[in-house]
């Protein structure tokens, strides 16, 4: 397969490089600025727990007209340039590639299909702490790195299969969903109330395993998505709360949400389309959700970096 990374990140980046070192697929990334010289002069570097790697040397570039179509765009760039990252793949797509989106959010794989046609979009969920740590360095925290992909249809395709097989072949713990969109908003639910405790406490998930209260606020975060969810016609099985709780109490301390990382270093947030986003959503259907309109109000003046 041809493989374009959009956004060589910490999700497009770390498992970007498992694809190319790996498997024989022609993977390529597409960054920009520092990170991109970086790439392109040092190789593309992997620190990680679990084992480092480097993908030297790689092909990146910032211009999608120098990869040309593909079987698949990783499109994993921040919920605030989708609009733009979607309009720079067009050289990139042709009738039959697919768009996987690994995005925090919800609403992105609609927002893609508008821009290059219906049909491209495809969901993705990657579970990883993952991170730019300098330029052209990703750095993965603890020992969870896996994927979860979807056509958006529910229905499987060749295209599905084909990328599922490679990222096994590149030892990626890789699963093909039949509903997507509902473990997407799993996904989201989990992910907003995450980002929401990490980034008003501004500490790793360590604090919550620890601190009762803060326990307690993170598990009314919870129920407070599931109920807009429910409100939005999607159903989660029952103890999804309690299995939730119990996969965080179980994360390694340190572990920490990519939102309080770029908080920490002064980078634009996806705030309004987390917390934000629940909270938009719960006026629609009339909702109270205290926790998650705290989370969105307290990370508000940061939301455009400082």
């Amino acid at each position: 397969m041809k493989i374009a990374i959009m956004g060589s990140g910490g999700i497009g980046g770390y498992f970007g490089a498992q694809l190319a070192n790996r498997t024989d697929n022609d993977v390529w990334f597409v960054a920009r600025g520092a990170h991109l010289q970086a790439i392109q002069e040092n190789g593309l570097h992997v620190r990680s727990d679990v084992g480092d790697a480097v993908v030297f040397p790689a092909k990146a570039t910032d211009d999608p007209r120098e990869i040309g179509p593909v079987d698949i765009v990783v499109f994993a760039v921040k919920l605030y340039s989708v609009d733009e990252a979607a309009d720079q793949c067009r050289p990139m797509v042709s009738e039959r590639t697919g768009v996987i989106s690994f995005q925090n959010g919800i609403g992105s794989e609609e927002r893609i299909d508008e821009i290059l046609g219906a049909g491209h979009a495809m969901g993705g969920i990657a579970y990883a702490p993952l991170a730019i740590e300098s330029p052209g360095v990703i750095r993965h925290t603890g020992n969870l790195a896996r994927l979860t992909v979807g056509e958006m249809s529910g229905e499987a395709s060749e295209r599905l299969d084909a990328f599922v097989s490679a990222c096994r072949q590149a030892d990626i713990e890789t699963s093909a969903s039949g509903n997507i969109k509902k473990e997407l908003w799993e996904k989201f639910v989990f992910l907003a109330s995450f980002s929401g405790i990490t980034c008003l406490t501004r500490q790793p998930i360590g604090f919550v395993q620890q601190e009762q209260f803060s326990k307690e606020l993170f598990e009314q975060a919870l129920n407070e998505a599931i109920a807009v969810a429910a409100a939005e016609a999607v159903r989660f099985d029952d103890g999804f709360v309690e299995k939730t709780m119990a996969f965080v109490m179980g994360m390694g301390a340190s572990a920490q949400s990519s939102m309080l990382t770029d908080l920490q270093n002064g980078r634009p947030l996806e705030n309004a389309w987390l917390s934000g986003k629940i909270v938009e959503l719960a006026k629609k259907h009339e909702i109270e959700t205290p926790v998650h309109k705290a989370f969105s109000t307290a990370m508000k003046p940061f939301e455009a970096g400082a």
